[in-house]
């Protein structure tokens, strides 16, 4: 089963990183992988088509991210939290999903980006 990707646009790149830690700790949700950095050009290509308008703001931090729950439950789940930052779930099938998927090793990893740790308390995991 292909993951759901989410697409996150804010003003900066800790942003980001602290909308990232809300899907995980309010939204429930597990991050696949490791989130990365897309240019601005494409963030809004990809916005344009899933949303079906123009992006009506110019952002300075654009990540992707994989999680791992439907689009609807994401969406759902999006809706209840408000994370700092304007968040585009981007289902499994749709082109702009295609896109992403075959331009992923390109991207660049976000950096910062630490999963709450589901280990003996005291004790990280290295990745």
């Amino acid at each position: 089963m292909l993951n759901t990707i989410v697409l996150i646009r804010t003003d900066s790149f800790d942003k980001a990183l602290v909308a990232l830690a809300d899907l995980i700790r309010y939204g429930g949700m597990e991050i696949r992988g490791k989130p990365r950095i897309i240019p601005p050009a494409l963030s809004d290509w990809a916005f344009e088509k899933i949303v079906g308008e123009k992006p009506k703001k110019k952002y300075r931090a654009h990540v992707v991210a994989q999680i791992d729950l439907p689009p609807a439950k994401a969406i759902g789940r999006l809706r209840e939290i408000h994370p700092p930052a304007h968040i585009v779930v981007i289902p499994p099938g749709s082109n702009v999903h295609r896109e992403l998927l075959r331009m992923w090793g390109t991207f660049e990893v976000l950096k910062g980006f630490h999963r709450p740790r589901k280990s003996v308390k005291g004790v990280e995991n290295e990745e």
